[in-house]
């Protein structure tokens, strides 16, 4: 079996080691790789510093055959990647007239002067091979030293991304002979398990073995599951994905969202239109944070009448018909109020089920009967009313993010018959 190729991502940017903007380059262009069975053996990032910069390309090129680096090829003064190479390599910077002439048309595209400036990204390392920006004015190189190459790109994500796949991938498979085997990777979305608890429950599934790794990929208040594959050919691969989530479905069935990408609320507004069912809200807690949540779907009119966001009691009694005397004998955050906020929901926008969330998400306003991280879930549907009780501790976005992901989650168990969670009345 040929050796896989192997490749380390290197970074430049003050911006980034500063920590002024997330490095979500290096995360893109290892999973380009990956795609193509090209495994990242390590990644680093460096500052807008030429000696440093040629120093960790000289690091990086001694690690891999093959290195990716994006940033610093910009018209400005602090882009210094293109001259640190060409001091790297101990030869000078040269104009491409045909890069120039392709900035000079995208200028002329753009109905904009070109600033002098920019005549500097025409500037490559002596025997550097251009690779062409068909995206913005910045191309990238290529160049080989010791029979390894290092491939440059902008640091742009939108420029970055399409270059990778059409100029440096076709480039780094040209160069080596293309991997020999195929790679291939799915994310599974998982709510309601602790990271422990979900290692726990799939340790029997989640151990490497030669042609599988499972990651585990916490991203608040969900997590990913990646399941990575590799095998001779795309329907070996095909067939060893579709195992292995067969796998974990088995173990944790009620706990994956999907398999696609989607979210918490695609998934509820899937399932809600095909049973033809409309929802209404009645928020207290959260403020509106699940009707932002479910609005941001593409589609989600066909199934959202809309939210009532109750923050007050008076906001309760009079539009969510809430009784003040519920108020009086079990207060706003109850099981009783948060039933009677469903109820009204539902019957003020004639929709189908009601969902109502009312609780303390603090810091300020706990009680020892109802402390901060108490919350109350309400469902109206067609076939039952019921109510659930939650005591989530934590920071207030952190009890009001779980808040909504909660009430979506007890719907969407609701309409697959899976088992309710939380305090029963």
């Amino acid at each position: 079996m040929e050796s896989p190729i192997e490749a380390w991502i290197l970074t430049i940017g003050n911006e980034i080691v500063n920590g002024v903007i997330t490095d979500t380059n290096r995360e893109t262009i290892s999973r380009e790789l990956r795609s193509v069975g090209i495994g990242t053996k390590g990644m680093s990032s460096v500052g807008d510093d030429a000696a440093l910069i040629a120093d960790a390309l000289g690091s990086a090129m001694g690690r891999a055959p093959v290195t990716i680096v994006s940033g610093g090829l910009g018209p400005t003064e602090d882009d210094k990647t293109s001259a640190s190479v060409a001091a790297f390599l101990g030869v000078p910077l040269e104009s491409n007239g045909e890069q120039l002439a392709r900035i000079e048309a995208r200028f002329k595209q753009w109905g904009r002067p070109m600033s002098p400036s920019n005549a500097k990204q025409a500037l490559f390392p002596q025997g550097a091979v251009p690779l062409p920006n068909d995206y913005g004015t910045a191309p990238g190189f290529m160049i080989e030293k010791d029979e390894r190459i290092a491939l440059f790109f902008p640091g742009v994500p939108r420029e970055l991304i399409k270059m990778i796949r059409e100029q440096g991938i076709p480039a780094i498979l040209k160069r080596f002979g293309g991997p020999r085997r195929v790679f291939r990777t799915r994310t599974l979305k998982v709510y309601g398990l602790s990271e422990s608890k979900l290692g726990e429950i799939l340790s029997d599934v989640s151990g490497d073995e030669e042609n599988y790794h499972l990651a585990f990929l916490p991203r608040f208040p969900i997590i990913r599951l990646r399941i990575d594959v590799v095998a001779d050919t795309e329907e070996e691969a095909l067939r060893l994905l579709d195992a292995k989530q067969a796998a974990l479905n088995e173990r944790i069935p009620e706990n994956i969202l999907s398999a696609d990408g989607r979210s918490m609320e695609a998934v509820v507004l899937e399932l809600l239109a095909d049973r033809g069912l409309t929802l209404a809200l009645g928020e207290s807690i959260t403020g509106g944070m699940i009707g932002q949540m479910i609005t941001g779907v593409p589609g989600s009119s066909r199934t959202f009448m809309g939210s009532v966001v109750a923050y007050s009691n008076d906001v309760k009694m009079k539009i969510l018909g809430v009784r003040e005397q519920t108020l009086i004998d079990h207060g706003a955050v109850s099981h009783a109020c948060a039933r009677e906020m469903a109820v009204g929901a539902s019957e003020v926008a004639d929709a189908h089920i009601g969902l109502s969330v009312t609780g303390i998400a603090g810091p300020g306003g706990g009680t020892p009967t109802k402390p901060v991280g108490t919350f109350y879930l309400g469902l109206a549907a067609p076939d039952t009313v019921l109510t659930r009780g939650f005591f989530l501790p934590g920071h207030r976005e952190w009890v009001r993010t779980l808040a909504a992901m909660q009430a979506l989650d007890l719907l969407r168990r609701h309409m697959l018959g899976y088992r309710i969670h939380g305090k029963e009345e």
